[in-house]
């Protein structure tokens, strides 16, 4: 169980493999200075390998208690995490990419 009472089967959540991040961000070409989105951050496996690439992170997670572990775990970093379902987040209104391990239950 996770710290809402909800299983991780419920929130749709699945842990990212550190080998598969690191390939993911690699693919994604990111760049340094790039603002990137990194939606269903979860335990931040892809924000770790985003802010080696030198990217600008928000890191989106709509669980709060793994929002509230990202903030520790990023802090001082330069990422900000943004506790929010996708579907009510406002966009930055400059260029940005996405990068991310959506949950399975809103990518089918």
């Amino acid at each position: 169980m996770v710290a809402s009472g909800r299983s991780r089967r419920a929130w749709g959540w699945h842990p990212l493999v550190d080998e598969w991040a690191r390939r993911v961000v690699e693919d994604a070409r990111v760049r340094p200075g790039q603002l990137v989105l990194d939606i269903g951050a979860g335990r931040g496996a892809l924000t770790t390998h985003l802010l080696a690439a030198g990217a600008r992170v928000v890191a989106v997670e709509a669980h709060p208690g793994r929002a509230a572990w990202l903030r520790e775990r990023f802090a001082g970093t330069g990422v900000t995490v943004v506790e929010s379902d996708v579907l009510d987040l406002p966009l930055p209104r400059r260029p940005f990419r996405v990068v991310a391990g959506p949950p399975y239950a809103i990518s089918s």
